[in-house]
């Protein structure tokens, strides 16, 4: 990553369970939400100053909870921002908080790994993602852990933190919002109410809850710089496609700036965002359009395996993509941000099935995605058999559609129908295989 005037700041939380998955801490019992307080701090003075702690040395801000810094002294008042931060978000901090710096490590580019949330690489293949291209590793500005009921937030020093035009004290105020998170038991609520809505974990379930737990950390961080002028921020400057050889990363910068959006025009009181964290959108659809909640029918059934040719083939996986992800897939492989939005739009449920043969040989991906209405639909298809053209599709006859290798993605042989407002997708590797299903 580059530096600049105005940049995407990578700030995170990081949420300690299986993968990146955002999750519950480890405890429970802490006090909940203070439904009085509805507005942010224009009504407040100035917090006082406070003297910095000794390195390692405990000491208490005016709420009696304690900030600790391991091994650095900050030229900046860690209680004074904290002040700042419960004053800006409407609750307080509820116990210590521990406060650690790190170095960046030296840049150096690798092949990303083709896989984010439960989309796998076979599913990055299938969805025109793959690449086998290298792009840059980048590090989080900031981040922030819950262990054994502490929480613990870790920052990138200060002087590291200058090519990216932000203070190490703007990020240290990002990253307090979500100690507030953990400490006022607001994460753990955000999960159960996914999980009560589906079954498991998926693409669009993940990028729903981040964007709420993470939306809330920008509105807050966007405070803080109008009030005390912290850095080049902005939120905008989230709203960006990277290389299709960062599309991981690419993916995961979004709830940032739609969790943001989604607050924005959803309610942004400190209540409000709270609420919304206990109870998340449905999925991207209703993130991207608050005040047009979908009516979210079943997806389409999978086609029974014979229909993929043979009887060998099982099912291994399963996923729900999201309009989200179906609008940056488009805007990663050249579309326009408006085209990539309506032909993304009218998204109602998709399933994202895998089929392997037991050996795991022969992938075959099997796309079923339901929309509002027919023009919707046929919107989507014509929009979807474009990005294939323009990364040198071509039919083969019967329907099919071959995507050749090229020197920084595999190939394959796409099989796409339209019924209605149902728009089914198969993708496989094999011309013969293709050519079966699109006789089917």
């Amino acid at each position: 990553m580059t530096g600049g005037a105005r940049v995407a700041v990578a700030l995170a939380v990081v949420l300690v369970v299986a993968g990146a998955t955002p999750a519950t801490g480890d405890r429970a019992g802490a006090a909940g939400e203070q439904p009085t307080i509805e507005s942010t701090v224009s009504s407040h003075p100035e917090p006082t100053s406070l003297q910095s702690s000794p390195d390692g040395e405990s000491t208490a801000t005016e709420n009696n909870v304690s900030l600790e810094t391991i091994e650095f002294e900050p030229t900046y008042d860690p209680h004074a921002v904290l002040d700042r931060v419960e004053r800006l978000r409407g609750l307080d901090a509820l116990n210590g908080i521990t406060i650690h710096e790190y170095d960046e490590k030296p840049s150096r580019e690798f092949d990303i790994r083709d896989a984010f949330a439960g989309i796998r690489p076979v599913g990055a293949r299938a969805l025109q993602l793959y690449s086998n291209a290298s792009a840059e590793r980048t590090q989080p500005l900031g981040y922030t852990v819950e262990r054994e009921g502490a929480v613990h937030v870790y920052l990138m020093n200060a002087s590291d933190l200058e090519q990216y035009g932000v203070s190490q004290e703007l990020v240290l105020a990002h990253e307090f919002v979500h100690a507030i998170q953990f400490q006022q038991e607001l994460l753990s609520p955000s999960r159960d109410g996914l999980r009560s809505e589906f079954p498991r974990w998926t693409t669009d379930t993940m990028l729903v809850a981040t964007a709420v737990i993470e939306g809330d950390a920008m509105w807050v961080t966007e405070q803080y710089v109008e009030r005390y002028g912290e850095g080049n921020y902005s939120v905008e400057a989230y709203n960006r496609s990277l290389n299709r050889s960062a599309w991981p990363h690419s993916l995961g910068g979004l709830p940032y700036y739609y969790g943001y959006q989604f607050y924005e025009r959803a309610g942004s009181a400190p209540v409000a965002r709270s609420d919304a964290i206990r109870q998340p959108p449905n999925a991207t659809a209703e993130l991207l359009d608050p005040d047009a909640p979908i009516e979210r029918r079943p997806a389409p059934e999978p086609a029974p395996t014979e229909f993929f040719g043979t009887s060998e083939l099982s099912r291994y996986h399963t996923d729900t993509v999201g309009e989200l992800v179906v609008r940056h897939v488009f805007r990663l492989n050249g579309l326009s941000f408006d085209r990539a939005a309506a032909a993304a739009d009218g998204w109602v449920n998709d399933r994202m099935y895998y089929y392997a043969a037991g050996n795991g040989s022969n992938p075959v991906i099997h796309w079923t995605t339901a929309w509002e209405n027919d023009s919707e639909a046929a919107a989507f298809a014509d929009a979807w058999r474009a990005m294939v053209a323009a990364n040198d599709g071509r039919s083969v006859g019967n329907g099919v559609i071959r995507v050749p290798a090229s020197d920084e993605a595999p190939g394959g042989y796409y099989v796409l129908e339209r019924d209605g407002a149902t728009v089914r997708i198969t993708v496989t590797a094999q011309e013969e295989r293709a050519m079966r299903l699109a006789a089917a």
